[in-house]
């Protein structure tokens, strides 16, 4: 008998028979008109691709697929904004199911802002002609013109947001600052930083970017969720921090300072006693107010 054929397939059915049940809690998860159908599909096309997913937890699958519809995402697919991603977890000795944004689902979210009219995150790679410079007259330059032949080595990455009001921002970051990110990563060295290196570079001046883009609700639950996805619960501040949309409560200040003497309260009592003597009116016969 073909018994690892056999096993893969019973897999893959027991794990379309456990989302299909898990579908009710799926449509209560998701926005109102969310194809969730297309979902589960999608999500079953990716798995059976995939050895190591299907071999995933069917409760982590659903838990990523749950955050999918959350966030109105579709986990594969010919548009390709988000990845369900097999991650090692040491502790069950087994992969755990992860969603992961792709860098066209940043973009396409940031668009969501109504303020984008056009977005492009490029990389740019050794032998490619590159400039980037500002002028005070000319103001903000960037000229990129790629050598298809032979480029070389990554080298930088590139974003540009288009405003329906004609502005433009521009964020460039060279390879040092990218892989001191990547070094913070929990995966640095496999999943999407070895395997679709380019992608990531692209993501992550997508992230940096963000921070000064106007950007909906939505928008930054995809990427705070995408950068949980990456680094864990510990946030790289220098990519989460959006002066915009992210208030300052996750920052903790462990600097001392000088403690200020507390204001002594007044009492009620004395205040009325000395209101009393301003208008010339007689004092309680007993004092309240030692």
């Amino acid at each position: 008998m073909t018994g690892t054929a056999l096993t893969t397939r019973d897999k893959v059915t027991q794990l379309n028979e456990y989302l299909e049940g898990k579908k009710s809690s799926l449509i209560k998860i998701a926005p109102q008109g969310t194809d969730v159908d297309r979902i589960i599909r999608v999500a079953m096309f990716e798995a059976v691709k995939n050895e190591r997913l299907i071999n995933c937890s069917p409760t982590s699958i659903y838990m990523a697929l749950a955050k999918a519809c959350e966030l109105d995402l579709v986990a594969g697919g010919v548009l390709h904004r988000a990845s369900l991603v097999p991650m090692w977890d040491k502790k069950s000795k087994g992969y755990n199911a992860e969603l992961w944004i792709e860098y066209t689902g940043l973009m396409d979210l940031v668009k969501r802002s109504g303020e984008v009219a056009h977005f492009k995150a490029e990389v740019v790679y050794e032998n490619d002609e590159f400039e980037h410079s500002f002028d005070l007259e000319s103001g903000e330059i960037l000229r990129h013109k790629k050598c298809h032949d032979n480029p070389g080595n990554l080298l930088l990455a590139y974003a540009v947001c288009f405003f329906k009001d004609g502005q433009r921002q521009v964020e460039v970051m060279r390879k040092d600052q990218i892989n001191k990110i990547r070094k913070s990563s929990r995966s640095p060295d496999s999943g999407p930083w070895s395997q679709h290196t380019e992608e990531m570079w692209r993501k992550t001046v997508i992230r940096r970017i963000c921070k000064y883009l106007p950007l909906t609700p939505k928008t930054t639950a995809v990427l705070e969720h995408d950068i949980r996805s990456d680094f864990g619960n510990a946030f790289d501040v220098d990519v989460v921090e959006q002066d915009n949309t992210k208030q300052a409560d996750n920052v903790i200040d462990v600097q001392e300072t000088e403690s200020k003497p507390k204001p002594k309260r007044r009492s009620k009592v004395k205040d009325l006693v000395e209101r009393a003597k301003e208008n010339d009116l007689p004092e309680p016969e007993e004092d309240f107010t030692s």
